[in-house]
Formats: C-alpha cells, structure tokens, sequence
C-alpha cells in the first residue's frame, strides 16, 4: 500500500506513495475535495494527489504521522462511513491522543436507538462510554 523513501537519521526530506482503492478515492478526498483541502490544511507533510494515488513528502516523523492519518481514513471510507470534514478533524484529534483506539473502530461503531435511527460516537470517551 506504501512506498517509502526514509531517511531517519539526517531529517531530509522523503516521500510515501499510498495507492488508494478505485472506489473509495471520491469518499476519502470529498465531493469538490473537500476532505483533501482539510487533509492539507492539518496533515503535517505536504500532501499532493494525482489520481488515485498520494504522495506524502515531508521529513520522516512527519510523513510516517501523516501516513497513519491517511490509512486510518481509508479504513473508515471503507467501513462504510461517510467521511466529511468534521469526521476527518475528529480522526486528527483521536490519533493525536496516542491511545491504541482507531479512528475507524471510533467512528464506525452504530448504535441503534429505539427509533431505528444510528447514532455513531464522535469522540473516544463517547464510544468507552457507550
């Protein structure tokens, strides 16, 4: 899934390829790339897309943050959630919170109410709660 060009030692600029799947490329990125527009605005490496792949390109510690981000959102595109700006500020902030939880584990569990409404967790304590 990645294509990694690391240097650790000397904090020089590298790169990471990360393919995305055909059919979850339009549910990652967002209607009019709104999701990719967030994605670059808050992911610490530079983030460049061309069809359905993206390159990460930053120094190491950051590439390899980013790295995780994108694959966690890939993980929640693909579990059928529909990721929006929001959802992808909430991945940010469950991942920066260096606990084991997945944004994808988070994000995706329904619960279903008496109404037949789902109603998702947001947050980590909102899913330990539940």
């Amino acid at each position: 899934m990645t294509d990694d060009n690391r240097d650790e030692n000397t904090g020089a600029v590298v790169s990471s390829n990360i393919e995305i799947p055909q059919d979850l490329a339009v549910g990652l990125l967002g209607s009019a790339d709104v999701n990719l527009r967030m994605l670059e605005t808050q992911l610490p490496a530079d983030i460049h897309v061309r069809g359905n792949r993206i390159t990460l390109s930053g120094t190491a510690a950051d590439v390899a943050a980013s790295e995780r981000v994108v694959i966690e959102l890939i993980r929640v595109v693909r579990g059928g959630t529909v990721l929006t700006p929001d959802l992808v500020r909430q991945s940010l902030s469950i991942l920066a919170t260096e606990q084991s939880e997945s944004p994808a584990d988070v994000l995706s569990l329904d619960i279903i109410s008496r109404r037949g409404k789902v109603i998702r967790p947001k947050t980590l304590n909102q899913k330990r709660y539940v």
